[in-house]
């Protein structure tokens, strides 16, 4: 290598290590899938999917009423943000009975209010990622929520990851944790 190209080939690699310290530097701030990638999932295989993490996480049945927040996990610590959930996965869900509507709540500690028939939870899903093989991880969210006939609702508000394998047209469960 000539005199003339080394600066620029020593240049090069300072500005390569420089990006990747500082992608390892905005990594520190995931928590929500970090390392992996993001697996686009046509929206009634991801409808699937939501539906096995909400009977994994509720005893189903005709007393329960779901909602969809309208944005998804973010990927970093807490619940602020989240990219908007696509409409199409959102009739999706509905048409598939995993939600019955969609709700908002607003960010305070109590209990928050939605329009709906029967109080019950507001889910909130993150990406789905992809882990080794056909199994993918995905985070769920969900928090009580009262209407204004309901009457008070006690306050309650989890997160779960799930890992999930493909299992005929849906998604199976093979193992769970809750969120930190």
């Amino acid at each position: 290598m000539s005199r003339v190209h080394r600066p620029l080939a020593v240049l090069a690699l300072a500005v390569l290590a420089a990006a990747c310290t500082k992608e390892r530097a905005g990594d520190e701030k995931i928590v929500r899938g970090k390392g992996l990638e993001v697996m686009d999932l046509h929206d009634d295989a991801e409808a699937a999917l939501y539906r096995a993490a909400v009977a994994a996480s509720f005893e189903s049945g005709p007393g329960l009423t779901v909602l969809l927040h309208p944005r998804r996990l973010p990927r970093e610590a807490g619940f602020d943000g989240g990219d908007p959930v696509p409409g199409s996965l959102a009739e999706a869900l509905r048409r598939g009975g995993v939600v019955r509507g969609g709700c908002e709540p607003p960010g305070t500690r109590d209990t928050p209010q939605c329009a709906a028939d029967a109080a019950g939870y507001v889910i909130r899903g993150s990406d789905v990622f992809r882990l080794r093989g056909d199994t993918v991880q995905f985070h769920l969210a969900a928090e009580r929520y009262a209407t204004p006939t309901s009457g008070p609702q006690e306050a309650l508000r989890f997160e779960k990851i799930y890992q999930l394998v493909p299992r005929g047209n849906g998604w199976r469960v093979v193992r769970e944790a809750r969120a930190p």
